[in-house]
């Protein structure tokens, strides 16, 4: 074999591989967008008798709106892994603080924050 042989068997052995690489890559990508998480939009209504802050999040982050008074309702939206847990917290101003998680397949999810200052609680309704 001719030494000229070599460098030309290289570049198709490095060809063949970056190929079947692209072709693993792609697959592994599409699957990642089918297993892709669906949008979840939360709504919160603060009930108590108090002014608070209030966080919805899932597994990879949460977001916080503070200074939400009694009768104002916040909506968040989130994108939870399936069959992980979308969580709302209630951190009382002066006060205690309540949390909720729960796993859902739904794309609309209610809450409501409650109880007194000192012993705040948040349910799904």
């Amino acid at each position: 074999m001719s030494a000229s042989a070599f460098p030309a068997r290289r570049i198709a052995t490095a060809a063949a591989m970056v190929g079947a690489a692209g072709v693993i890559g792609l697959g592994m990508a599409s699957s990642a967008d089918a297993a892709a998480p669906a949008k979840v939009t939360v709504k919160v209504t603060q009930k108590g008798n108090y002014t608070a802050t209030v966080c919805v999040g899932d597994i990879l982050e949460a977001r916080c709106t503070e200074n939400i008074a009694k009768g104002q309702t916040k909506t968040f939206t989130v994108a939870p892994p399936k069959g992980t847990a979308v969580s709302v917290s209630v951190i009382v101003k002066g006060g205690g603080s309540a949390d909720k998680s729960v796993v859902s397949n739904k794309t609309q999810l209610k809450f409501e924050t409650a109880g007194s200052k000192a012993k705040p609680v948040v349910k799904q309704v």
